[in-house]
């Protein structure tokens, strides 16, 4: 097509690349998703029913699975999108798979963390493939620019793995990527010969990401993501069944329920709040390049103001006959469940009924009920009147009552609790007067359920996902009837405001710009209660915020409350009746917070009415403004809870209604059902408030709603350090121990309100969530919106260097540990992550030692600054007690549930009858750092080619052994020993007429040479593999320090590998001071020591061996060696220690971070058959099993043809 066209053409166009990734290519590895397509699919019906007029939707570039390779995309964007000129529209819809990448060394400096974000492509994760990088979708935007469209990036995917929170196990999945490891060459990017671009990014200063992850190129741009970039992007089952994103839904739930575009900032607001109804910790971003075009609609003008009724047809095809209306699930007519009695009511006019009219119930000629929504129409039964309608004419429908979904529960408990499940089943069916719940209804499968009622130790428990939303009930344990009915109507009160939440209209002639709701922060209230203007009073929050964030302000020693101005203004020229509800935390709903919220109402009497009356535009009357006392109750505040979230919903009508209907407390019992007469409006307020019969109506209401979150904030008193007294936090949830010379306030908070200090920095991306290995450690659980406290800030410090080893700070927390697990306590100081000591169970409670502080960074609370520091808790769990090591057993490795699972089977009678069946077999022994579960993952990652097809290393191998073993205090020759033992048990002594191959890393494979060459292991083992083995020894004293120094450069992406968490978890642990002293096999590991002096003396075992050694040492450059510099300064002050790390890690000896390459290669060659020592590969000492380099180099060693 010619690239003038769209120019010279009258009609605009709307160019979509629209892009949806579900399944991945299966040697890619990359979890598989489910609501990505469908996600797609809605996005093109919505733009095909929508754009109309002098817009022409130019046929959507469509991208799913296997067509969105990363060069389809590349192509959609060059040749497709790039067609669109000055006055056209571009939108480019993601979703999908995000991802992190390493940055290539000349883009560093423009990502701090060393990662680019990136989009997951279908083939991208395949062997030389990778992801769409930021810098190229930017790139790629900025050739879209050049003519000028305006251009709107919509992404629903994540941005980072730097994530605080578990992944909530409610949803279907989370759309995060593992991290690509692999070294990208700046050559590979798209952009590599522009040399123009390239230089502006080389040239560039460090960029600022803002929340999404994601830098936009100049030009008209609005980029609508589905999170922050170190949230989730999460899937959820929508309404209808099918799997969807929760952003994609809310997003299309918005437009569908509009009539006429939304602006960019409503509709963001509109997401925020619904995804909160649906999901925890997700919160949609909006961004702009010009904040100003925040303001305009969605997709320009190309969506066009709808008619508020629906045409209603008689079809005459055979399989179709029957009355329909001309909207469905595009127009928002809302599907129902195949268990809600409930369907949308429509009054019947004739065609060209006036507006007013079309309110008048007297006018109607009768009603209709949709029986099925289809795509874009719904089909309908007229109720019978007295004059039947005529099938050969047409007439216009109008919506009356909408359909309300009952919310679907789980009731969860073992079989020890069966009275009070049976109970609460009981309730559940008995709660309306002895008949079932309006509001709930029961589901058998988990995945369906919107909220979990967990049944346990005599208490009920309500949690959305792992979130518990309400306090137990009933207060003191005991299961009864009426504990059984008070947790159903909580339940209840939960639905209500959700339905509440969701209430929208189909169809109305007010369009959404004719009320704008402005929200301004006015000030603080002082101490006689009077407003205390802000220094930015009457400063509109930012256009770009999806919802607004507030804080308590501490001044004269005390906290006050923050207070906002809502202002209501009418642009259209008819009167319209409004109502702003507020939706709180707790489940309460106010119907009039203009009621109690302004302290000096003029006019009381219109003042005590449930709305607001607005004058048409630019008369008296056609504005409202009152103020709002934000507050968090005492009762939340006393349960640690510091963070809330409530929504202010805007409901617009023509006609008079009563919001009051809506009204209900904090999960309370609802009002009784008041009798008072009115519109469709108050009759579906009834429904949502009583679930009682539709009544008669005097009038049908035209009606429309807006929704904006509000984020409050009040942070927790800090108490003050004594060195006389502990310091008691959260009631003793968390004492801080008396110091002897240090002085500062301490306070609990959460990691939401640190983030904004320091910038969304959180946890580095090594110590990601990985269950069963590392999780975030809170003191309180999150509860509903609030996140928990999980942090402690210190502020007012006098020296940080007085909390050292010798006199650390304490803390013990009122909550125990499993006896595997420890707590790693962590900070960022600016620059870098820094541990700062550890944790481990004291008792039923858990000690804190902190034997370090960094320097404070920016605090809101503190002209001074302040530490904030995090925990992590992690595992080291074993395979075994330590009476059963060492536990020679047999493996297999599966996927489950997008996670490699290793399955041991450790019984020897049962290995011995696998070893019976099997020929040829493997074997694995980890080394000092982790066990074998982080190394026998690589039988399925590690690909060989098979008749031409790449298979997995398995199936080279008829059985997988792995053999785990003490590798502290038990020597290497003990443990060469004990591995000859076990072989023998099962069946694998000398001369056992099978094939045996050992893959061993680090200390395990001098466990394997001395079993080889002084046990008479050479007439067992046919093929020894060693990666990364101090086969000359290393030089580190003690296990501590390596650990500690190997988790430091982890933390601090040096070099930028990802570690796999079970080995993150290992080194940490070893890393703390719980392991023994005399730690024997390190001390033989010395490069001098007696034990590697013999094992250069022993003799020729005559048995093949491979070496792998990985190459990861530090750059050179001027501006990374001071990096480097100051990073070895900061963080280790042992003597001892950083001479080590100058011979071994910044030295000019290649090495792989704890063994220079020359002593892992340090094998006689005058062997027979010689020892091969492989070509270097780009791992290090913790990621041979994990990289591809790795991967590649182990294949190549097993194949050797002189095997």
């Amino acid at each position: 097509m010619n690239s003038n066209n769209s120019e010279l053409s009258a009609t605009k166009k709307i160019y979509a690349l629209l892009v949806g990734i579900d399944q991945y290519a299966p040697d890619s590895e990359v979890p598989t998703l489910r609501g990505c397509q469908n996600d797609i699919k809605a996005i093109e019906a919505y733009l095909k029913d929508q754009v109309v007029g002098e817009w022409e939707l130019f046929e959507p570039r469509i991208l799913t699975n296997e067509q969105a390779t990363r060069q389809g995309i590349i192509d959609g964007f060059q040749q497709y999108l790039c067609q669109a000129g000055t006055n056209d529209i571009v939108l480019f819809y993601y979703s999908g798979h995000g991802g992190q990448q390493k940055a290539p060394e000349e883009l560093l400096h423009l990502d701090p963390d060393g990662l680019n974000e990136t989009l997951v492509c279908y083939d991208s994760r395949s062997p030389g493939g990778y992801d769409l990088a930021d810098k190229e979708l930017k790139y790629l935007l900025s050739k879209v620019a050049e003519k000028e469209p305006r251009i709107i990036v919509i992404l629903d995917s994540c941005h980072s793995g730097a994530g605080t929170r578990n992944i909530d196990p409610s949803v279907l999945g989370t759309r995060l990527a593992p991290e690509d490891t692999r070294t990208r060459p700046l050559s590979s990017f798209i952009f590599a010969e522009d040399e123009k671009f390239k230089n502006l990014l080389l040239t560039s200063s460090e960029v600022d990401k803002k929340k999404t992850g994601l830098d936009l190129p100049t030009g008209k741009h609005i980029l609508l993501a589905g999170c922050r970039d170190y949230q989730y992007s999460k899937e959820y089952k929508g309404d209808d069944g099918e799997p969807r994103g929760v952003f994609s839904y809310s997003l299309l739930q918005s437009l569908q329920q509009t009539n006429g575009s939304l602006s960019y900032s409503d509709l963001a607001r509109n997401i925020a709040a619904l995804v909160k109804g649906k999901v925890q910790d997700q919160d949609p971003q909006l961004e702009a390049t010009n904040p100003e075009d925040l303001k305009e609609s969605f997709l320009g003008d190309a969506i066009p103001e709808r008619p508020f009724y629906f045409t209603l047809t008689y079809n005459t095809k055979p399989n179709e006959k029957g009355w329909e209306i001309d909207g469905g699930a595009l127009q928002g007519i809302p599907k129902t469940s195949k268990s809600a009695k409930e369907t949308t009511l429509l009054a019947i006019f004739p065609v060209g009924s006036t507006p007013d009219d079309l309110k008048e119930i007297s006018k109607t000629l009768g009603e209709a009920k949709v029986t099925k929504v289809l795509t874009a129409k719904s089909k309908v039964e007229i109720t019978p009147t007295q004059e039947d309608l005529d099938e050969n004419q047409s007439y216009w429908a109008v919506i009356t009552s909408l359909p309300i979904e009952k919310l679907k529960v789980y009731i969860k408990g073992n079989s020890t609790e069966e009275e009070g499940i049976n109970l609460a089943k009981q309730a559940l069916e008995e709660i309306n007067s002895g008949q079932k719940s309006l509001y709930v209804e029961g589901v058998e499968d988990s995945t369906e359920a919107n909220y979990t009622l967990l049944v346990e130790k005599g208490k009920y428990l309500i949690n959305q996902g792992e979130t518990r939303v309400v306090a137990p009930i009933p207060k003191k344990s005991g299961y009864s009837k009426n504990a059984a009915t008070e947790a159903i109507e909580a339940l209840e009160a939960i639905a209500r405001w959700t339905n509440l939440l969701n209430l929208k209209s189909s169809k109305s002639s007010i369009k959404p710009s004719d009320v704008e709701m402005e929200i301004t922060k006015s000030g603080y209230e002082d101490e006689e209660g009077n407003i205390t203007l802000a220094e930015d009073a009457d400063k509109y929050f930012s256009t770009t915020s999806s919802e607004y964030y507030l804080e308590y302000k501490y001044e004269d020693g005390e906290w006050k409350r923050p207070i906002i101005k809502i202002k209501l203004t009418n642009h259209s020229n008819y009167k319209l009746f409004c109502a702003v509800l507020l939706l709180s935390t707790n489940y309460s709903v106010t119907a009039r917070i203009h009621n109690y919220a302004d302290p000096d109402p003029q006019n009381l009497e219109e003042y005590e009415s449930s709305t607001i009356a607005l004058s048409g535009a630019n008369s008296d009357g056609s504005v409202f403004e009152s103020f709002v006392y934000l507050e968090i109750p005492e009762d939340f505040l006393d349960n640690g809870i510091t963070e809330i979230r409530d929504v202010y919903k805007l409901i617009v009508s023509k006609t008079d209604f009563n919001a009051n209907l809506l009204q209900q407390e904090g999960l309370e019992p609802p009002q009784p059902t008041r009798s008072v007469p009115g519109g469709t409006l108050e009759s579906l307020m009834q429904q949502v408030s009583t679930r009682g019969a539709a009544k008669s109506r005097k009038k049908i209401d035209d009606w429309i709603t807006k929704e904006v979150a509000v984020t409050l904030v009040k942070p927790r008193d800090a108490e003050q350090l004594q060195s006389d007294r502990n310091a008691k936090l959260m009631n003793g949830l968390v004492e801080v121990q008396s110091h002897p010379s240090l002085q500062a306030k301490v306070t609990l908070t959460t990691i939401s309100q640190t983030t904004r200090d320091v910038g969304n920095v959180l946890t580095p991306p090594l110590l990601r969530e990985e269950p069963g290995a590392i999780e975030s450690f809170q003191f309180t659980t999150s509860r509903n919106s609030d996140p928990g406290l999980a942090a402690v800030e210190l502020f007012n410090v006098n020296d940080v260097n007085l909390v050292t080893k010798d006199a650390p700070l304490k803390l013990i927390v009122n909550q125990t540990l499993e006896e595997d697990e420890y707590i790693l306590p962590i900070s960022h100081d600016g620059e870098f992550f820094l541990p700062l000591g550890y944790g481990a169970k004291q008792g039923e409670q858990t000690e804190i030692t902190l034997e370090r502080l960094p320097k404070p960074t920016t605090s809101s609370r503190s002209l001074d600054g302040s530490i904030k520091i995090f925990f992590k808790k992690i595992r080291s769990k074993k395979l075994g007690t330590s009476y059963e090591y060492p536990i020679l057993a047999s493996a297999e490795v599966k996927q489950e549930n997008n996670r490699e699972q290793v399955n041991y089977e450790k019984n020897i009678e049962e290995v011995k009858k696998q070893v019976d069946s099997a020929q040829k077999i493997v074997l694995y022994i980890h080394g000092i750092i982790g066990d074998t579960e982080t190394m026998v993952g690589s039988v399925q990652r590690a690909k060989v080619e098979i008749d031409g097809e790449k298979r997995p290393l398995r199936e080279l191998y008829d059985l997988v052994l792995t053999f785990d073993y003490e590798n502290l205090q038990t020597t290497i020759e003990e443990n060469a020993q004990l591995l000859k033992k076990r072989l023998e048990t099962v069946g694998l002594g000398a001369n056992h007429g099978k094939e045996l191959h050992i893959v061993a890393h680090s200390m395990g494979g001098l466990v394997s040479r001395w079993f080889i060459e002084q046990e008479g292991g050479n007439e067992v083992v046919q093929h020894l593999v060693m990666l990364g083995t101090p086969n000359g020894g290393s030089p580190w004293p003690q296990v501590q320090e390596l650990a500690f120094v190997m988790l430091n450069f982890g933390l601090n992406k040096i070099p930028t590998m990802a570690w796999p968490a079970k080995v993150v978890a290992d080194m940490g642990t070893k890393s703390l001071k719980f392991i023994e002293a005399n730690d024997n096999s390190l001390d033989q590991m010395q490069p001098d020591s007696e034990f590697i002096t013999k094992l250069a003396e022993n003799p020729d075992p005559h048995v093949r061996y491979s070496i792998i050694s990985g190459d990861r040492s530090m750059p050179t450059s001027k501006k990374q060696s001071s990096f480097l510099e100051k990073f070895k300064a900061k963080l280790f002050h042992n003597p001892v220690t950083n001479a080590f790390l100058d011979d071994l890690v910044f030295g000019t000896e290649p090495n792989d971070i704890a063994v220079h390459l020359a002593n892992i290669k340090k094998v006689s060659s005058d062997r027979s058959p010689q020892p091969r020592i492989l070509p270097d590969v780009a791992c290090d000492h913790l990621t041979y099993f994990t990289t591809e380099a790795g991967l590649k180099a182990l294949v190549e060693a097993l194949l050797d043809p002189h095997s």
